[in-house]
Parts: structure tokens; sequence; C-alpha cells
């Protein structure tokens, strides 16, 4: 499957702010937390507010962009669980001047906090990384 490359980006932008404090993913930052907190593991709506206009600015489409949350799995750690999010958005420019449905699909383990669940880390290899070595220098110098 070929991954657009401006869609790849997206994808990383929206995951980038999802780790922020910044309030342009204040509105799907609760679409995720109301689907880990409902009963049937879902919710859905409309992207609204800066992070809907980002997106909007994104795929130059001005139709409404809407969120579908489920809930994958739930994580032994209370409140933390392994979130399926789709945007969707109608009528975006294609290049030969159709519009079309888009949609931009991806998981992410996320707690009601906002951070990432404790539960599947791996605590070494997360701190190898946030000191700056690469996955080279991993592999060269195996296992610690």
């Amino acid at each position: 499957m070929k991954v657009l490359p401006k869609t790849f980006a997206m994808v990383l932008s929206v995951l980038g702010l999802l780790g922020t404090s910044d309030v342009v993913a204040a509105d799907l930052k609760q679409h995720l937390i109301a689907a880990i907190d409902a009963p049937d593991g879902r919710s859905d709506g409309d992207l609204s507010g800066r992070m809907g206009e980002f997106f909007k600015g994104q795929t130059r489409s001005s139709a409404p962009v809407r969120v579908q949350v489920r809930t994958l799995r739930k994580f032994a750690e209370a409140g933390c669980a392994r979130l399926e999010a789709m945007l969707i958005q109608d009528e975006v420019p294609t290049k030969d001047g159709k519009r079309i449905p888009f949609a931009v699909r991806y998981e992410i383990n996320l707690c009601r906090d906002g951070q990432p669940p404790s539960e599947g880390i791996d605590l070494d290899a997360a701190s190898r990384v946030l000191s700056g070595e690469t996955p080279a220098m991993m592999r060269e110098s195996g296992p610690h």
C-alpha cells in the first residue's frame, strides 16, 4: 500500500500535537478520552476549533471534519486504552479536479491524563532514544 507523503506528514502532525498541551489538539483529545470513558468504547462527532481548521487547510476542503474513535483494547492500567481514530472529510479536491472523500486512520495508546500507558514500554530502549542513540548505534551495542 502506497502512503502519500502529504498524508503521512499530516498523520505525524496530528500525533505530534496530541503529545503536547497545545489547545490546537484539545478537541481531538476530548474525543479520544471520551472513547476511553464510554461504555461502548466509542466517540463520534465533528472536529472543530483550531485542529479542524488545520485539517481543512491541509486538505483544501471546507467540508466538516468528522472524528470516529473506537477502543481496540483496554490496558491493565486504569483509564488507558489502545484507540483507533479516523478523521474523515468529504469533498477533498484531487490534482485532476475531482472531489473525493478522504480519511486518515491511526492507532494510539493513550491514558486519560494524555500520556501513553507504561504497559509494554521498553524503558531501556526509550532512554537510549532520548539520549540520542540512533537505531544503528543500538544494533551495534546489542542488548544492555
